[in-house]
């Protein structure tokens, strides 16, 4: 385990546990952040992955094995299930050494040895989804849980028995700096934004071009195209935008102004995940959502349909898409601003800015009522 310095004192300590993507560690530290500020000590636990988390001061953070069953060859299998025994006994040490009030998990596998832990230690455990469908980890974890805190409504393959409360999705700090700015006029130029996160964004640099590029060349020229394009697919996606007579084409694997961006544009075509959805509820923007295909329990495609339920986007399904067809529907959307203003309006109406303090507030209230 490594560790930095966490200073003392009269205030509860809870631990917040997750690890791997920042999917799962930007939550984890909004929720962390909210507790400091209720003047609660926060230890995070996470896995050898959980780089992402940038570390809050006065934090300890500790690291433990922690590794995946599923999609393993059978040895795979039994190799991941002896690293989170491991992992297990050292957060039992833990448990037993820090004394929390509570633990939150906040998904993903590197959650389950704390959570386990805490189980094994009597401490009463939180668990946070996400997602429009309980996760793999947290289903596991489920049945000992005080209580699940929820990011949709409604969150499917959550037991029957659970005791839930909806919160909602914590963001980024940069992320609520821009909420519900006001949906930019279509004057000269439409700007169009694509992005698909870290996962499956090689439909949107070899098969999306397509369908942009089957628009009509006057209303190409009118479109601001910034898009996220995996390195390895940049060449590609380079070949396909050169002649396009786009009026701006802006190409790059990363952006760190996604607030900006989103602030910006006028249209978004995206991946169906939780943090992505959030994010355009919380600026208000209308989005065509295509939901990764191998995204586990077909998770993004239950967050995208309740988001373009409600009036906020329009869900396009990947196996279905075809370029002419695509390309008619997204020149309707250019050449219907009022639709896409009321979409926006729709979206922002989804948003809960005040997801982890809400989530803090549980927290704070399941502690003072196990200390009674």
């Amino acid at each position: 385990m490594s560790k930095e310095q966490v200073k003392g004192g009269n205030q509860p300590l809870v631990i917040v546990t997750t690890g791997g993507s920042g999917g799962h560690v930007f939550p984890a530290e909004a929720i962390a952040r909210a507790l400091i500020d209720k003047g609660v000590r926060i230890a995070f636990v996470t896995d050898k992955r959980g780089q992402a988390f940038q570390g809050l001061k006065g934090v300890d953070v500790y690291r433990l094995s922690a590794e995946s069953v599923t999609g393993r060859s059978f040895f795979g299998k039994v190799k991941a299930a002896v690293k989170l025994c491991f992992g297990v006994v050292r957060a039992i040490k833990l448990m037993y050494r820090l004394k929390p009030a509570a633990v939150v998990g906040v998904g993903g596998y590197a959650s389950i040895p704390a959570v386990l832990a805490a189980h094994f230690a009597r401490v009463p455990v939180i668990l946070h989804e996400q997602n429009a469908v309980l996760g793999r980890a947290n289903r596991f974890l489920a049945r000992n849980a005080r209580l699940i805190a929820t990011s949709f409504e409604p969150t499917l393959r959550v037991p029957g028995e659970a005791a839930q409360v909806m919160v909602g999705l914590p963001a980024r700090s940069g992320v609520l700096a821009a909420m519900k700015t006001p949906y930019p006029a279509v004057k000269e130029a439409f700007r169009l934004l694509i992005f698909g996160g870290s996962q499956g964004a090689r439909f949107f640099s070899t098969r999306l071009p397509e369908a942009l590029l089957a628009l009509p060349a006057e209303m190409r020229a009118r479109i601001e195209l910034t898009q996220q394009v995996r390195p390895e697919d940049m060449a590609t996606a380079e070949e396909f935008y050169r002649e396009a007579g786009f009026k701006k084409v802006v190409l790059k694997s990363f952006f760190d102004n996604m607030p900006e961006l989103l602030k910006q544009s006028h249209l978004v075509i995206g991946r169906g995940g939780a943090s992505t959805l959030t994010e355009l509820m919380i600026v208000g923007r209308p989005a065509i959502i295509v939901p990764l295909p191998s995204a586990a329990d077909n998770h993004q495609m239950e967050n995208a349909r309740l988001f373009c339920d409600a009036g906020a986007g329009w869900l396009v399904v990947e196996s279905d898409f075809q370029p002419k067809a695509f390309a008619k529907r997204l020149a309707q959307l250019i050449e219907n601003p009022v639709l896409l203003r009321q979409a926006a309006i729709q979206a922002a109406r989804l948003a809960r800015p005040d997801a982890a303090a809400k989530m803090a507030d549980v927290v704070c209230d399941m502690i003072k009522g196990s200390q009674i």
